[in-house]
């Protein structure tokens, strides 16, 4: 790793230790309302949200702009298709929540009531409702009720590279990375005091390199948070839940996921947040 990688490196952990942003932060429980179906019983808010009007669709925003590609430090990445037949299903119930979405609100129980578009939850529960649809050997794999984040990134941590096992698949690589495809990353050990455990969401674009930092991918996702990324389809000034954006990653020269910003391709890599970070795939 050269000097200015490593100078880079250390300013992530000075601000990184300072507080920046770490995803799934809670919310105070309240009541659902009682015509709700509530998938899981955890304590979360479900209170009627605004709608949620999006303004950027699934994969529909370039995460390096045309104008910029000249200045990439290689060529962008061609668009790729889902990798397996239930990548392909996680992309269309995405796309199926997205068009169908009125309204949606964080929080840490999952209340969902799909011919009326409401989606109440956070980033676990989101992950694990579209998982029982889309690839229900590989939510098998976890444990029931509502998994933490930290669990979808061990599940993954521990996958092989080679050969799916239990329905999973760990990704070596930015290139290899696909719609349909998974992240997730353990809560900083620098905030022990955080009661999230983590983030986790799904991969709805081709990974981008940076055109400007050699060692960043950018990339469109879909998640539930309070917090919107760069590009975001959620209403600014709502209650967060389910949305896309585009987030970046910092990569070392092995390939493996160091480093994530927040907020895409316009936040400096000096201030991303260094953590455990997995890119996974489900075969079933």
């Amino acid at each position: 790793m050269d000097a200015s990688r490593k100078a880079g490196r250390a300013a992530m952990l000075v601000l990184a230790a300072a507080g920046a942003l770490a995803g799934c932060p809670p919310r105070s429980p309240q009541l659902p309302p009682p015509d709700v179906t509530v998938l899981d019983a955890d304590a979360g808010s479900a209170e009627e949200g605004s709608p949620a009007v999006p303004d950027a669709g699934i994969g529909g925003v370039d995460a390096v702009p045309p104008e910029e590609a000249e200045a990439a430090w290689h060529e962008p990445s061609a668009e790729r298709e889902p990798a397996t037949e239930a990548a392909r299903k996680i992309v269309e119930t995405l796309e199926s929540i997205e068009s169908g979405l009125t309204a949606t609100r964080y929080q840490h129980r999952t209340v969902v009531r799909e011919r009326s578009g409401v989606y109440y939850w956070d980033c676990a529960g989101m992950v694990a409702w579209v998982l029982e649809r889309a690839a229900p050997k590989a939510r098998a794999a976890l444990s029931e009720g509502r998994p933490p984040a930290r669990e979808f990134y061990d599940r993954i941590a521990e996958s092989p590279t080679d050969e799916p096992h239990r329905g999973w698949l760990r990704l070596a690589s930015p290139e290899d990375v696909a719609p349909g495809d998974l992240f997730a990353w353990r809560k900083p050990d620098f905030w022990p005091d955080r009661p999230n455990t983590g983030h986790v969401g799904f991969i709805v674009g081709t990974p981008q390199p940076h055109p400007e930092f050699e060692s960043v991918w950018v990339v469109r996702v879909a998640d539930a948070t309070e917090y919107r990324h760069e590009a975001d389809s959620r209403r600014s000034g709502g209650e967060g839940g389910f949305g896309t954006g585009t987030m970046a990653f910092w990569f070392d020269d092995s390939g493996t996921p160091t480093a994530y910003g927040w907020y895409g391709a316009s936040q400096p890599p000096d201030t991303f947040v260094p953590t455990l970070i997995a890119f996974g795939r489900v075969s079933r």
